[in-house]
């Protein structure tokens, strides 16, 4: 470890003085560079630290070939000294989420041998992929078993070794050179760049919130800390408004919303069925027609072809037309006694339209009502 890494040596410092040891303009930032510093650098799926150095707002921190670089908005003093300050609660709950992955990637481990091949703390949710497929119901053991963890206060222990350990630990790659590993006892033992907790308890809780397969393995959304605060109290607000407007209780939404849907279908076939009948109903009392020309709003695909199949025995030519002069109208179009592929070519060309079909046609064209009928008449 080297000295200057003050996230390592004291990961709960917030507050520390600093002394920059360089300063460069880079675009329209500065790399900045400091003795020590408690900022973490961005690496291993957790972001960086953000805060100030002094009157510079540092937004981003980065690890190259061995430096820590700060970027910030102001020019500092070479060999100068600053108060420096990092956002605790946004540190605070990298430590916690990380923590928390620990937690959950040794249990998996532990109980299915899977590997935990991708990790990332997003700002919505942490995001944790394993190289195999976990259930409804093994999702559910784990997070209980994460929560017990939690509820113990364990330890969480960090050590140093100079070459890799003898003992079997978690590693997404081969290491050498000095080792950290981060062990909970009983739960978890990894290597590990990141900061973590002093304890287990400090998580508050974790909270799978959604699982989904990836790479023929598992992604696993999680949450913890304050973050699932903010999500169940959200979701507890959303279940209380739709039981509001449903009149029912909180936990009865889901019952109600299902009779609702099932009510939305009932009367959604009923209409389809209401409208066919009615398309019947104004095709038996047209008159047989060489050709015969429709426009109606809002009519589906379903009943325009229903319109066309009605009238096919009553008009050589028989155009359905639907839309508004604004956004141009769908058409569909069949005819007997026409050469259907040429008479869409020519209307597609007469009224800028796009489509075509052999035993009925179909389209759209951008195009008025007065333009199209100017068209067939």
């Amino acid at each position: 470890m080297q000295a200057n890494k003050l996230y390592y040596k004291s990961p709960y410092t917030k507050d520390f003085n600093a002394r920059v040891i360089s300063c460069n303009k880079s675009g329209g930032a500065y790399e900045i560079e400091l003795e020590n510093t408690a900022f973490y650098p961005e690496g291993g799926g957790q972001p960086s630290d953000t805060g100030h150095i002094g009157p510079c707002a540092v937004t981003h921190v980065y690890e190259k070939n061995g430096s820590i670089i700060h970027i910030g908005d102001k020019s500092l003093d070479n060999a100068a000294q600053y108060p420096a300050s990092i956002n605790w609660e946004a540190r605070f709950d990298h430590m916690q989420h990380h923590s928390a992955e620990h937690l959950v990637s040794g249990i998996i481990h532990k109980l299915h041998g899977a590997d935990n091949v991708g990790f990332n703390i997003g700002e919505q949710y942490v995001t944790i992929d394993f190289n195999k497929e976990l259930n409804a119901k093994d999702i559910v053991h784990i997070e209980n078993l994460a929560n017990e963890a939690i509820h113990k206060n364990l330890p969480v222990k960090v050590e140093y070794f100079d070459t890799a350990p003898a003992f079997s630990y978690r590693s997404k790659k081969e290491l050498s050179g000095t080792v950290r590993i981060v062990s909970i006892d009983g739960y978890d033992i990894c290597a590990c760049a990141g900061t973590q907790l002093a304890a287990t308890g400090e998580i508050g809780i974790v909270k799978i919130i959604s699982a989904q397969k990836y790479k023929g393995g598992s992604r696993l959304y999680l949450l913890c800390g304050m973050r699932a605060l903010k999500d169940y109290r959200q979701a507890s607000d959303n279940i209380s408004a739709i039981g509001a407007l449903l009149s029912c209780k909180p936990g009865e939404t889901a019952e109600y919303t299902k009779k609702l849907h099932e009510e939305k279908e009932s009367l959604k076939f009923g209409l389809v069925k209401a409208r066919y009948e009615l398309i019947d109903i104004k095709t038996e009392a047209m008159a047989a027609a060489g050709k015969i020309l429709i426009f109606e709003a809002g009519l589906s695909n379903e009943e325009m072809k229903k319109y066309t199949a009605n009238l096919i025995e009553k008009s050589g030519l028989t155009a359905i037309f639907s839309g508004c002069d604004e956004e141009g109208y769908r058409y569909m179009i069949t005819g007997s006694k026409i050469d259907l592929p040429a008479f869409i070519k020519d209307l597609n060309a007469a009224l800028k339209g796009k489509g075509g079909g052999k035993g009925s046609a179909g389209g759209h064209v951008a195009a008025t009502k007065a333009e199209i009928e100017k068209y067939f008449n």
